[in-house]
């Protein structure tokens, strides 16, 4: 499979969606992102992280070093300022993000933004913003790729509570030369498993 038709393979039925890729650890997360951000960037319109670790843009040397460095003007990496109003920042990304893919990194660092300026109503909030997310990515015909630890117990139970919010739940896991995609909720790929490679 040609690396066009591997992209138009995995990113076509997550198109219109929400998806939280569940990740172990920050190994995990890294390759992810080596296995699909030239994915991402292969495509005209490119696409929009809001990196919310600062994970991609101290990353970005690693992550980008098997595709092309042209194909990196098409990525457009936003990094809230410290002490921004998050609820705002996130009005802004939608205008950012127009119609292109949306990276969110991370899930859980999204939630304790929320829920350190507003305790009470955290939960409340991200039920919203999820909402909005898959009608935006509905609407535009767009989609949304979420990153997601699940690790220590108290972040893995909040993790499983997050996750069921999204239209759809993709475990990640390590294969011999590349990324294993398993569905756990709704569906993408054919039988709910995508192959992700990684190049060495």
């Amino acid at each position: 499979m040609s690396f066009g038709n591997r992209a138009a393979a995995f990113l076509g039925p997550l198109a219109g969606k929400t998806t939280a890729f569940l990740l172990e650890n920050r190994a995990s997360k890294l390759n992810l992102a080596q296995a699909t951000l030239p994915y991402l960037a292969e495509r005209e319109e490119g696409c929009c992280i809001l990196d919310l670790d600062a994970f991609y843009s101290s990353n970005l040397e690693t992550i980008a070093r098997n595709f092309p460095r042209s194909n990196l003007k098409r990525v457009e990496i936003i990094i809230p300022e410290v002490g921004a109003d998050i609820e705002a920042t996130l009005a802004e990304i939608f205008v950012a993000a127009s119609n292109r893919p949306l990276v969110i990194d991370s899930t859980n660092s999204l939630y304790q933004l929320l829920a350190s300026q507003k305790p009470k109503s955290s939960s409340r909030k991200f039920a919203f913003l999820t909402a909005a997310l898959s009608s935006w990515a509905r609407a535009n015909s767009s989609l949304v790729m979420a990153n997601m630890y699940e690790r220590e117990p108290p972040i893995r139970r909040r993790t499983a509570q997050f996750s069921g919010f999204f239209d759809v739940v993709v475990s990640v896991s390590r294969k011999p030369r590349g990324l294993g995609l398993f569905c756990k909720k709704g569906s993408a790929w054919q039988n709910r498993t995508f192959f992700l490679p990684l190049e060495n």
